[in-house]
C-alpha cells in the first residue's frame, strides 16, 4: 500500500480515536500501532513523518466567523436553517466526503465551511420562492491564499441542493485564473472532465473526476458551457448550442472580461430561454430561474471606476459605469430571484462602493447591502499577523525576510517597458540557492512528490519577464555545470556557497522557528549537509523556469503533475491575483505599490506551509517590507473592528467608515472609492503605540529622551499610593507591587505640549506625534481628553538584569521593558510596545472585574468572533476595542499615556551609545462622543509609483 493511501486511512483512524474522547497524543499512539500492525506496508512508513502528518491534519482549529447584517436581516426568515435537515444535501454531502476521504481535510475545517455557508444561505432568499423581487448582495472577507475558493465551492454545492438553478462564477481577469477555477470546480462541483483536449485523447468518452468518482447519480448531474481549455471561456458559438436552461442546473465559469460578459448577457437576454421564464416589466426579466453569482476577487474589475456624481456630489441618474462593472450589473439585473456574493481578501474598494447609486439600465451598484461575512482563520494559516509578529506581545517575528536593493543592471525601482536586465543580482542568485536548499529539505521531510514553487516578481511588463526567465534559465544551467565539475571542497565553488547559506541561514533560522513558533512550524527537522546536497541534485533534475503572464505559453498546470512539479515562476500581474503558486517557499519581490489592496494581493507568500514554514524566504527591499508590515497592522485592525461592530449591531454600510478612519497609505485607487472622502485618522477607541523609530539617527533618541525627561520633571512628584488606592483588593495585602510611577489629572494641554517635543518616526503608521496632538486638541475643544493619567513604566528587577539602572526625570528606573530583537529593517523595531494588561493599568478593582466578564463574553459568543490575535500570555487583543467601548465609553474626557523606557541589550537598539535610553509611548483613547478625525495627504513618492503601476 502506498504512503498516501496509508496516510488517509491513518487520519481517519486517528479521528475516530480522538472522537472517543482520547487525548491527541493517545490517539496518535494508537494510530501508529494500527498502521504498523494492520496495514500492508505500514512497517515501512517513517513514523516521525506520520506523527507530524497527523498533527497537521488533526490538531487544526478554526476560529468563529463574524458577520455584519443589513437592516432587515434580523427580521428576515432563516429559511435554510428550517429546511436544511429535510434536504438530501446530495451535492454538499458528496463534496464534504471528498474533502475528508480524498483530500484529507480536517473535520474542523469542513465543519467551519458548513456553518458559514449556512449563514450565507439564510442571508439570501429561498430560491424556490415564486416572487419577482429577490435580490440579496453580500461580501465574504477572507485572507490572501487562505482557502476562499474552497469556501465558495462549498457554497455552490450547498446552493445547488437548496434549489438554485443557475450558478455564474466570475473567475478573475486572466485566463489562467479562470482555468484554475474551472479545474477546481470540475473536480469539486461538476464531477466530470470538461477539457475538450482531454476528451479527444480519451476518444470523446466522458470522464468522471473528483466528486464524480465518489458518486454520480442522475439527480446530481449538472450542465456547464465553459471548459478548462485555454479557449474554454463562454462565447457566441457556445451560446448558439444552448437550447434552454430548464432541467438540470447550469454552471458558467467566466472571466471578468467585457466581451465575454457581453456575450453572456446577450445569451440570457435573447437566447433560447423558454417564454415561461420571460416576463415583461418595462424590459425582459428572467423569472423562476433562481441565480447565484459568485464574484471571485470582487475588488478587482467588478467595482465601478467611472464618475457617478456631478461636481456637487449629486448622484447622476444615468451615469455610464466602467465596462466590466456595467456588464456584470446588466446580467445580474436580468434575473428576478438572484443573489450576489463577492469574495476578496482586500475589501477596501467594495465597502467604499456607494450604497445608494444606480441607474435604470444597469441597476444598483454592487454594494454588499445584506451582509459582510469575515471568514474564520484556521490555526495553521500563516498570514500577515503571524508573519509580522502581530499576535505576540513580545514583538517576536518570524525571521524569514531577507533584504535586497534595486539593481539598475537588473530591474530598477521604476523600470520602464522595454528595459533589458543585463545580469542577475547576487541576492537573486542567493534566493535561487535558497530555493534549491528548501526544496531539498522538503525532499528529506517526505514531500518529494509535493509541488514546489519559487516566485520572481520584479516588474509588471511581460517583455521584462521573458528576459528574466532567460537569465534565470541560464543561471540554472550554470549551477548544474558548476555542481557537476567543481570541487565542492573549494571555498569558491558554488557547492561551498550553498553549504555556507545552509549553515548560516537555514540551520539557524529553523532552530529559531522551532523554539519560537513551534505551534506553526513544528519540529523543523534539519538534515545534515551531505543529505541536503544530494537532494539538490534531484531538485535540479525536475526544476523548470516559466514565464507566467498574459502572453506566455507557459502554464503552471500543477494538476497534470501527480508526482509533483518544481518551478521558478517569473511574472507580474498574473501572479498577483488569485492564481495559486503551489508549495511556494521562496519569493523574490521588487514590485512597488502604495495601495493596500494591490500590495497585499501580491503577497503570495501568505497561506499554508505545512512542514516547511521554516525554510520559506521572502527577499524584498526594506521599504517594501515596511509597507507590508504596516498594511498587515492596518488590516488586522480593520478585522478587529468587525467584532466591536458586530456587538453593536452595526450595518454593512457603516464598515466603510471604519476603514476610512484607519487609513495610512492609499487604501485603493480613487476611482474605486467614489463614496469615500478625504483620508483621515480618527483615534477614537484605539491604542496608538510607537513601534517604529529612526534607528540610524542617534539625535532622534537623544531628543526624545530629553523631551521625556523634561515632561516628567514638569509633572512633579508621582503619586506613590496610586495603585494601592485604585486596586486595594489586589495590592493591600501584597508583599510587593509594580514599581511604575503615576500622575493623575494631567491636563490635555500638557500632553499636547509633550507631543510637540517628542518626535515619532517619519513613517510611523498610527503613532504620529503631530496627528496625535492635533486630534487631542480638537477633542479638547469639544470637552474631550481634558484629563489624563500618565504612567512611567519601571520594569523593576527581574533577577536577570542585563542593563544598568538609570534615571528619567530624576526618577530611578531599574530596568527598561524587554522587546524581541526583531529585524532592523527601515524604522521598524518590533510588533507591539504595550503589554496588554497595561491598557487597563488605570482601572480600579470593579473595572478589572468587568474586563474579565467582557473577555469571557467575547470568547464564548458562539459564531460571533474570529480569535485571530492573542499575545504570548493568551490575552485577547481583538476584544480590546469592545472592552474599551464598554468601560471607557462613559469617560470621553479621560485618556491614558504610558511611557516605556526600553532595554537595549539584545534588541535593535543595542548599538546605541551607553548614555542613550530609547523611549516609546502608548496612548489609550476612549470612544469619542464627537468624532474629530485628523486629515492628511499621502506621500507623493507613493503616488508617483502607483501612477506608473496602477492596476485596473
Amino acid at each position: 500500500m502506498e504512503r498516501d493511501a496509508i496516510a488517509r486511512i491513518a487520519v481517519e483512524y486517528c479521528w475516530s480515536m480522538k472522537e472517543k474522547e482520547n487525548a491527541f497524543e493517545e490517539a496518535v499512539a494508537k494510530t501508529v500501532e494500527f498502521v504498523k500492525n494492520s496495514l500492508p506496508g505500514g512497517l515501512e512508513i517513517d513514523m516521525e513523518w506520520l506523527k507530524e502528518h497527523l498533527k497537521l491534519s488533526i490538531t487544526q482549529e478554526v476560529s468563529d466567523y463574524l458577520m455584519l447584517q443589513g437592516e432587515d436581516q434580523k427580521t428576515k426568515d432563516k429559511w435554510w436553517s428550517e429546511q436544511k435537515n429535510d434536504n438530501m444535501l446530495g451535492h454538499w454531502s458528496r463534496w464534504a466526503r471528498y474533502l475528508g476521504k480524498v483530500k484529507n481535510w480536517s473535520p474542523a475545517i469542513i465543519d467551519s465551511i458548513d456553518k458559514t455557508t449556512d449563514k450565507i444561505l439564510d442571508a439570501v432568499d429561498d430560491p424556490k420562492r415564486n416572487t419577482l423581487l429577490c435580490d440579496r448582495r453580500g461580501l465574504v472577507l477572507g485572507y490572501v491564499q487562505s482557502g476562499k475558493t474552497a469556501h465558495y465551492t462549498g457554497l455552490i454545492n450547498k446552493a445547488l441542493d437548496a434549489g438554485f438553478q443557475l450558478i455564474i462564477v466570475l473567475a478573475g481577469m486572466h485566463d489562467s485564473l479562470r482555468i484554475q477555477t474551472q479545474t477546481r470546480l470540475d473536480e469539486e462541483v461538476l464531477g466530470f472532465e470538461t477539457s475538450i483536449d482531454v476528451l479527444l485523447k480519451n476518444g470523446m468518452v466522458g470522464k468522471l473526476i473528483g466528486v464524480g468518482e465518489l458518486s454520480y447519480p442522475s439527480e446530481l448531474k449538472l450542465r456547464t458551457y465553459t471548459t478548462r481549455d485555454p479557449k474554454g471561456d463562454f462565447n457566441k458559438a457556445r451560446a448558439n448550442k444552448i437550447e434552454d436552461l430548464e432541467g438540470r442546473p447550469s454552471v458558467f465559469i467566466v472571466k471578468k472580461n467585457a466581451t465575454v460578459l457581453k456575450n453572456l448577457y446577450q445569451f440570457f437576454r435573447t437566447g433560447n430561454l423558454t417564454k415561461a421564464h420571460l416576463l415583461k416589466q418595462g424590459k425582459a426579466i428572467i423569472a423562476n430561474i433562481p441565480m447565484l453569482m459568485i464574484d471571485d476577487e470582487a475588488d478587482q474589475a467588478s467595482v465601478n471606476t467611472k464618475a457617478i456624481s456631478d461636481e456637487n456630489g449629486n448622484i447622476l441618474p444615468d451615469y455610464e459605469p466602467s465596462r466590466v462593472n456595467a456588464e456584470i450589473r446588466r446580467i445580474y439585473t436580468l434575473f428576478s430571484n438572484k443573489a450576489y456574493v463577492g469574495y476578496t481578501a482586500t475589501p477596501y474598494a467594495n465597502i467604499f462602493i456607494h450604497d445608494e447609486a444606480g441607474t435604470e439600465e444597469y441597476g444598483s451598484e454592487l454594494f454588499p447591502k445584506d451582509f459582510i461575512l469575515c471568514l474564520p482563520k484556521p490555526s495553521n494559516y500563516i498570514g500577515p499577523a503571524e508573519f509580522f509578529g502581530l499576535n505576540r506581545d513580545d514583538g517576536e517575528r518570524m525571521r524569514l525576510i531577507r533584504e535586497v536593493q534595486y539593481d539598475p543592471l537588473f530591474v530598477p525601482a521604476k523600470a520602464k517597458k522595454g528595459h533589458v536586465p543585463e545580469k542577475l543580482p547576487d541576492t537573486l542568485v542567493e534566493a535561487i540557492g535558497a530555493f534549491l536548499i528548501a526544496s531539498s529539505i522538503r525532499f528529506f521531510r517526505g514531500q518529494k512528490n509535493d509541488h514546489m514553487s519559487m516566485l520572481i516578481h520584479a516588474a509588471r511588463y511581460t517583455d521584462i519577464h521573458f528576459e528574466i526567465k532567460d537569465l534565470v534559465a541560464g543561471k540554472i544551467n550554470d549551477i548544474k555545470n558548476r555542481l557537476r565539475y567543481e570541487d565542492p571542497k573549494e571555498p569558491s565553488s558554488f557547492a561551498a556557497r550553498l553549504e555556507l547559506l545552509w549553515e548560516e541561514d537555514f540551520a539557524e533560522t529553523s532552530l529559531h522557528m522551532r523554539q519560537s513558533f513551534f505551534d506553526l512550524a513544528g519540529e523543523c527537522e534539519m538534515p545534515e549537509w551531505p543529505a541536503v546536497f544530494e537532494g539538490i541534485g534531484h531538485v535540479l533534475q525536475k526544476l523548470e523556469v516559466l514565464a507566467v503572464n498574459g502572453i506566455s505559453d507557459d502554464e503552471l498546470k500543477y494538476n497534470d503533475y501527480p508526482e509533483g512539479r518544481i518551478v521558478i515562476a517569473v511574472g507580474g500581474d498574473k501572479l498577483s491575483r488569485g492564481l495559486t503558486l503551489e508549495g511556494l517557499s521562496t519569493s523574490y519581490f521588487l514590485r512597488a505599490s502604495s495601495f493596500y489592496d494591490t500590495l497585499m494581493q501580491m503577497g503570495r507568500w501568505f497561506g499554508y506551509r505545512p512542514g516547511y514554514l521554516d525554510v520559506c524566504r521572502l527577499y524584498t527591499t526594506p521599504t517594501l517590507a515596511e509597507w507590508f508590515g504596516h498594511i498587515a497592522v492596518a488590516t488586522e485592525e480593520l478585522r478587529s473592528e468587525l467584532f466591536d461592530m458586530d456587538q453593536r449591531g452595526a450595518l454593512p454600510k457603516e464598515y466603510g467608515l471604519k476603514v476610512r478612519t484607519h487609513s495610512e497609505l492609499y487604501i485603493a485607487a480613487k476611482n474605486k472609492m467614489q463614496a469615500a472622502y478625504e483620508m483621515q485618522d480618527d483615534y477614537s477607541n484605539i491604542v496608538s503605540e510607537t513601534t517604529k523609530f529612526e534607528l540610524d539617527d542617534e539625535d532622534f533618541f537623544r531628543d526624545n529622551q530629553s523631551a521625556v525627561d523634561h515632561f516628567i520633571r514638569q509633572l512633579g512628584a508621582p503619586d506613590e499610593d496610586y495603585l494601592l488606592k485604585k486596586r486595594p483588593r489586589k495590592y493591600a495585602q501584597a508583599a510587593s507591587m509594580p514599581k511604575h510611577y503615576f500622575w493623575e489629572h494631567v491636563d490635555g494641554f500638557s500632553i499636547c505640549s509633550f507631543l510637540s517635543e517628542y518626535k515619532t518616526a517619519r513613517n510611523a503608521p498610527r503613532a504620529n506625534s503631530s496627528r496625535l496632538r492635533e486630534y487631542i486638541s480638537k477633542q479638547m475643544a469639544k470637552g474631550g481628553l481634558t484629563d489624563w493619567t500618565v504612567c512611567l513604566i519601571n520594569a523593576g528587577d527581574s533577577g536577570q538584569q542585563t542593563g544598568k539602572a538609570f534615571e528619567i526625570g530624576g526618577l530611578p528606573i531599574e530596568r527598561g521593558v524587554k522587546r524581541a530583537k526583531g529585524e532592523k529593517r527601515g524604522a521598524k523595531a518590533f510588533g507591539r510596545l504595550l503589554s496588554q494588561d497595561h491598557e487597563y493599568i488605570d482601572f480600579d478593582d470593579a473595572q478589572i472585574d468587568r474586563v474579565a466578564e467582557l473577555r469571557t463574553k467575547a470568547s464564548s459568543a458562539k459564531g460571533k468572533r474570529s480569535k485571530i490575535i492573542k499575545d504570548s500570555l493568551g490575552a485577547d487583543w481583538e476584544a480590546a476595542a469592545y472592552i474599551r467601548r464598554e468601560l471607557r465609553g462613559s469617560q470621553p474626557h479621560h485618556g491614558l499615556m504610558l511611557i516605556y523606557p526600553i532595554e537595549k541589550a539584545d534588541s535593535v537598539f543595542s548599538s546605541l551609545p551607553e548614555e542613550i535610553v530609547p523611549i516609546g509611548i502608548g496612548l489609550v483613547f476612549p470612544p469619542s462622543h464627537e468624532s474629530t478625525p485628523v486629515s492628511y495627504m499621502g506621500n507623493n513618492v507613493f503616488r508617483a509609483l502607483e501612477e506608473e503601476d496602477a492596476l485596473e
